[in-house]
């Protein structure tokens, strides 16, 4: 039994690695491939900028905080235009957080359905997902200038054809829409596992009365209880 849980939770670690894996290459990957559509030309180069980093957590302004850089990636390095994609803390730490209660959900989903011996949709996790990934893409940190920072925002938009100004309100909705995804996933999850926890307690209930009932069927009455007859 150690051996089955033990594997199940190796099962479910790993294919959280891999969507979260999945989640922070996925802008990027996007970002390149409409650079290379729209200028023919990819070439790799990345920095940390660590002194940026350090200056906006210590600015105590939050969203100078949130959009303290990590890792800087340029996908044409050298070209004319550099087109700067760029990790920030507060997009990497809800991207985690998203896909930390993305699997929990489908997790206790899945329990659920076990229980009633029935299916989880796949189309519903297959929506719920693209949805958390294209909102993902369009409020990371993305810029066509190489000017990255905290006004930095909207390049993968702006590469599709949308524009620029377009691009940076997508961008500041679609960071907006994760906070809400966040919240809504949390409060779902909350949710469900209150049910589950009362349906375990009811099932726990019915299941204790019925073996009392058979217990006193079978034994008689309890000891210490007196059988008290009419004369």
């Amino acid at each position: 039994m150690m051996v089955l849980l033990r594997s199940k939770k190796i099962r479910w670690t790993v294919a959280s690695g891999l969507l979260l894996a999945v989640m922070l290459a996925f802008p990027l990957l996007l970002f390149a491939w409409l650079s290379y559509v729209k200028l023919n030309f990819v070439s790799w180069s990345y920095y940390v900028p660590y002194e940026e980093l350090r200056q906006g957590l210590a600015s105590a302004d939050v969203r100078k905080i949130y959009y303290a850089p990590l890792l800087a990636v340029n996908v044409t390095s050298g070209f004319l235009i550099a087109n700067m994609f760029t990790y920030t803390l507060g997009h990497t730490l809800v991207t985690l957080a998203l896909v930390a209660l993305m699997m929990a959900c489908f997790a206790l989903a899945v329990r659920r359905a076990r229980a009633r011996a029935s299916r989880v949709s796949a189309a519903a996790a297959s929506g719920a997902a693209a949805c958390v990934s294209m909102t993902t893409a369009a409020s990371s940190s993305a810029a066509l200038t190489g000017c990255h920072g905290g006004g930095m925002g909207g390049g993968i938009i702006a590469l599709s054809g949308l524009g620029s100004a377009t691009g940076a309100w997508m961008s500041d909705a679609a960071t907006w829409t994760q906070f809400l995804l966040v919240m809504g996933f949390a409060a779902a999850l909350a949710l469900a596992s209150r049910k589950e926890r009362r349906a375990v307690a009811a099932r726990d209930a019915v299941r204790d009365l019925l073996l009392y009932a058979r217990s006193t069927v079978c034994n008689g009455p309890a000891s210490g209880e007196k059988d008290v007859r009419l004369e």
